[in-house]
This record gives structure tokens, C-alpha cells and sequence, in this order.
């Protein structure tokens, strides 16, 4: 059962032993903002980082345990379905979004997590957050002058480097290449023989 205050005491809450996901996720911009407020009434500091978290491997676990470093309390916005595909194609995400919302429960570093939808105004997740340290990748693609106007609500901002060598991404182009390869020989067998069936029955 989700608890109305956010006490970190608590044994039950966001900084306890267990997944607590329902504690963890927070379904509004007004209600994490809220909670922010009485976590930093605690002395505590926020860390804000968001990504897409598709086929969490462990480049993400680090990156999230090296965010979590920075901070009291680490808040993850989490890219929707929506935002993945309009941004990377229709093939992605590979792990939907409830899935990497509970995966995300499991991570030990990882306190509040929000879905970040296309209904969300630019910015949004910055601005309701207001984060003491706001954490992005190396490779994140957002120049100085973009981030211009979220970083007004901002304290620090840390600049961590990919903390793995292989990204999703490139563990699907990966998956890609090793079944082209296990498939082309069996399709060399079978394609013959379909083609020429093909052909009798026109």
C-alpha cells in the first residue's frame, strides 16, 4: 500500500529494503513536486537523470549507482512507449514501459521514478523537480543554448561519461547481425525450393 507522506524513516518507504513500487512511482508532475518538498524539509538534496532504460544492462546500473552518488535522493523520468518510437522508430522500445518502470523499482540506487509522456510540455520534469544536480550523459544530444532555459530551475548539472561500451542500441544491431548470420544459411536451403513452388502455381 502506497504511503501519503514521503518519510524516509519509514520502513516501508522509498529508502527501505523492498521494491516498494508503488512508493517509487509517482503518477504526476504536482504530486512529485510535493513530495520533493517534504523530502528536502529532511535535509536532503535531489538528483534528477531520465533516459529511455530499454534492455537495462549494466552501462544503466552504473550510471544510476553514479547518479545516486551525487545526491540524497535520486528521481528517474522514464521516456514513454510513445516518446521511444517517435524518436527511434517503431521497432522500439523493446521492453515496454511497465516493465522498465518495475525494472527500474528493482535498481537499489533508483528512489522515484516518473513516465515522461508526449503530453508533458517541454521541460516539464526539470522545472517540477528543480533538482540540486541534474545528471546527463556524455553523449546526450541537447547543445549549450537548448538547455539554456531548463537549466534556470537547475543547481549543479554533472556531465557523466557512458559508463559501458556497448549501448541498447548497439546490443540490437548486435542481436540484428547474429541472426542474419544463423538465419542465412538455412534461408539459402529453404528459399530454392519456395521460389520455384511460387512459380509452378502461377
Amino acid at each position: 500500500m502506497a504511503q501519503t507522506g514521503t518519510d524516509i524513516t519509514a520502513a516501508d518507504g522509498i529508502l527501505g529494503p523492498g521494491v516498494n513500487f508503488a512508493d517509487r512511482l509517482v503518477p504526476s508532475l504536482d504530486e512529485l513536486s510535493r513530495r520533493l518538498a517534504e523530502l528536502r524539509a529532511q535535509g536532503l538534496t535531489i538528483v534528477l537523470t531520465s533516459g529511455s532504460f530499454d534492455l537495462i544492462h549494466l552501462g544503466h546500473v552504473k550510471y544510476l549507482a553514479a547518479a545516486k552518488a551525487l545526491g540524497g535522493i535520486l528521481v528517474v523520468g522514464v521516456d514513454s512507449d510513445a516518446k521511444i518510437r517517435r524518436r527511434k522508430g517503431d521497432d522500439r522500445p523493446m521492453v515496454p514501459e511497465g516493465e522498465r518502470l518495475e525494472l527500474l523499482a528493482h535498481q537499489r540506487p533508483v528512489d522515484l521514478i516518473y513516465l515522461k509522456d508526449d503530453a508533458d510540455p517541454k521541460w516539464a520534469l526539470i522545472k517540477a523537480v528543480a533538482p540540486e544536480v541534474l545528471v546527463l550523459t556524455a553523449d546526450h544530444s541537447y547543445s549549450p543554448k537548448e538547455l539554456e532555459d531548463p537549466l534556470e530551475y537547475c543547481g549543479n548539472v554533472e556531465v557523466l561519461p557512458r559508463q559501458a561500451a556497448v549501448t541498447t542500441s548497439e546490443r540490437i544491431r548486435q542481436m540484428y547481425m547474429h541472426l542474419g548470420d544463423k538465419l542465412g544459411p538455412a534461408l539459402a536451403q529453404v528459399l530454392p525450393g519456395l521460389i520455384d513452388d511460387i512459380l509452378k502455381r502461377r
